[in-house]
């Protein structure tokens, strides 16, 4: 159901050029833009240290800046998002977990993968069309796996029932990036992207839990505090449902992490302290054995001590992408922890938290901001 977007001239595939440096940084467009800008940030952050490289240059000059799936699949979630308001702003009804499977499959065939004989070849898009969007190391095996299927995953039919890693985790920030829906819907739309590649409900409950806590703090402009109390208030409805699994259940109360004010301990998801021997610095469900929910616990500590040692939002950010990326935990990817972690401070504080050549590179900032500008278009009308 992919709009055919050849043509650069189609109004609803060319982001609209604007002067980010006059963005203010109280509206809800700077916080969409923070957000994505905060997943590449981190990636690019998360990326430079498994490789042994100084990740503080993912702060500096960001135009040449190496990034994984996690960046390139949190923009094709925004570009099959915003196909489906195109189609919906239009007045068609549009199937929006068929359009991000078209989405995704456009990101595969970016990859150099060559679609099954039963799966359909949608048609390219803007994002498809841009030169900075390489195949990248190494991607998702869970993800690629299951679409090289031909097949579109749902909830009562999912694909990769076993897979419990960070490949639907890192994607799902743009779904909380959604205005005027109800958190239901945030969360329904969520899980069912997230059956498209991942069939374990605890990594479709904890994507559900990461794109609601962005919804938190980018929609309805909760502090640290009260979003994270949200979430795991969610957290606790979810586990009290792992028994009558709806696709959304799998993330259970545990260990104790810090609170951003230093208060109570928050609650640790189920796999984040199950103890593995593998590599943590890759993402999804490899031999490595990483799981979404040791990821999203490494980068939601991360976020919160990162804001008990800050002064300023660009330090919040510093602080945050240097601990998810070196959490040392076995079940975590730090390259996926270090993006969410963006994500989330990206949220919290707008474009406040990047450093200004963020707001003005070329290369895969341009990118991101061109995906910006069109989600907020697709959203608000403006």
């Amino acid at each position: 159901m992919t709009r055919d977007s050849a043509a650069a001239s189609t109004p609803a595939d060319v982001p609209e050029k604007v002067d980010e440096s006059s963005t203010d940084p109280s509206t809800y467009a700077d916080r969409v833009l923070g957000c994505l800008l905060g997943t590449m940030a981190g990636d690019a952050y998360g990326v430079l240290h498994a490789v042994g490289d100084d990740p503080s240059a993912a702060l500096g000059d960001p135009a040449a800046l190496a990034v994984s799936d996690a960046t390139q699949l949190t923009l094709y979630t925004v570009d099959g998002l915003v196909d489906a308001l195109e189609w919906a702003n239009d007045g068609v009804a549009a199937d929006e977990t068929a359009c991000l499977w078209l989405a995704y499959l456009r990101w595969l065939v970016r990859q150099g993968e060559h679609l099954p004989a039963n799966a359909p070849a949608p048609p390219g898009r803007w994002l498809d069309r841009q030169d900075d969007l390489l195949p990248v190391h190494d991607p998702d095996a869970d993800t690629v796996r299951a679409l090289l299927t031909g097949a579109m995953g749902t909830r009562s039919r999912p694909l990769n029932p076993q897979a419990e890693g960070a490949g639907a985790l890192m994607r799902s920030a743009p779904f909380g990036l959604v205005p005027r829906i109800p958190a239901s819907m945030v969360e329904r739309l969520t899980v069912d992207a997230a059956a498209l590649t991942h069939g374990s409900p605890a990594a479709r409950g904890t994507a559900a839990l990461f794109s609601g806590l962005v919804r938190s703090l980018a929609i309805d402009e909760l502090t640290l505090d009260e979003a994270v109390r949200v979430m795991r208030g969610e957290e606790d409805r979810l586990a009290h449902t792992s028994g009558h699994d709806d696709g959304t259940s799998g993330v259970t109360t545990g260990a104790t992490a810090p609170t951003a004010s230093g208060g109570p301990a928050a609650r640790v998801a189920p796999g984040a302290m199950a103890g593995t021997t593998a590599d943590a610095t890759t993402t999804g469900s490899r031999a490595d054995a990483t799981t979404a929910a040791g990821t999203f616990e490494a980068a939601l500590q991360a976020v919160l001590e990162g804001a008990s040692e800050s002064s300023s939002p660009q330090d919040h950010l510093a602080a945050a992408l240097a601990h998810a990326s070196s959490a040392g935990r076995p079940d975590a990817s730090s390259t996926v922890a270090a993006s969410v972690a963006g994500a989330i401070v990206g949220a919290l504080h707008g474009t406040r938290a990047l450093p200004a050549s963020y707001r003005n590179a070329e290369g895969m900032p341009a990118v991101v901001r061109g995906m910006a500008r069109t989600l907020v278009r697709a959203t608000t009308g403006s």
